[in-house]
């Protein structure tokens, strides 16, 4: 059984408390924590989960407003960066055609007067002071950015899931079509073999009479040939005995 150490009744204020958590936290280079784990390390230490939820919220709070106005001194400075190329870039050009052209310089008074502009756009990019208006703005429209985002996630989604259901449809709908083809196809071929079983069978071929029709025709023939024959040879005897006469 361990002994309790010398600090154990040792009691702590909230700043103390405060700090000591700050350092070990720092020391120990503990990793990113969940809510539900923040939530439990809080209990043991007696620590409400409702207390944790507000000061949760206060501190999504806190880096949204961090967040927004570092967003907005960003777009400044970039929108600063863009009027000063572009101030340069025409005065330069301005510089070119006036040293080209004959005639006095004229190219100063554009440079004074987009330089006056330019001056007063640095001052206001260059400041890192936000109003707080301007924050509560750039955080709803940070929030009507997110929102149309996950709007538009959304919309793929459900057209990706529309696109694969129907997709299966299609594949169903081909799989039955082939299915009652393949059906349609072995029940007519059952029918038919029905048929040619209950059909009565087909009457022999007359094998026999076939040779003999051959082999008599061509004796009618012959015997027709020599009757021809025999009746030329009666009439040239007749005409000869008529002769003879």
């Amino acid at each position: 059984m361990t002994k309790p150490g010398k600090q154990s009744g040792r009691q702590y204020t909230e700043a103390e408390v405060r700090a000591i958590l700050e350092r070990a936290l720092r020391e120990a280079q503990t990793p990113d924590v969940s809510h539900d784990e923040l939530v439990a390390a809080a209990a043991e230490i007696g620590i409400s989960r409702g207390a944790i939820e507000a000061a949760s919220r206060d501190i999504e709070h806190v880096r949204g407003e961090e967040e927004a106005r570092a967003t907005l001194l960003a777009r400044r400075r970039k929108g600063f960066r863009t009027h000063l190329f572009s101030y340069l870039l025409v005065n330069a050009f301005l510089f070119a055609v006036n040293a080209l052209t004959d005639g006095p310089w004229w190219f100063f008074w554009p440079l004074l007067g987009c330089g006056l502009g330019l001056a007063f756009h640095a001052l206001g990019a260059l400041s890192s002071d936000v109003s707080p208006r301007q924050i509560r703005r750039e955080i709803e429209r940070s929030a009507a950015q997110a929102r149309k985002e996950q709007h538009r996630r959304l919309m793929e989604q459900r057209r990706a899931e529309s696109l694969e259901r129907k997709q299966r449809l299609e594949q169903s709908a081909e799989d039955f079509g082939h299915a009652v083809e393949e059906g349609v196809a072995t029940v007519l071929s059952r029918i038919a073999q029905e048929i040619r079983g209950s059909a009565p069978p087909p009457p022999p071929a007359p094998v026999e009479d076939a040779p003999r029709r051959r082999r008599v025709a061509p004796l009618d023939a012959e015997e027709a040939e020599f009757e021809e024959l025999g009746e030329e040879e009666a009439d040239r005897a007749a005409r000869r005995g008529r002769g003879g006469r």
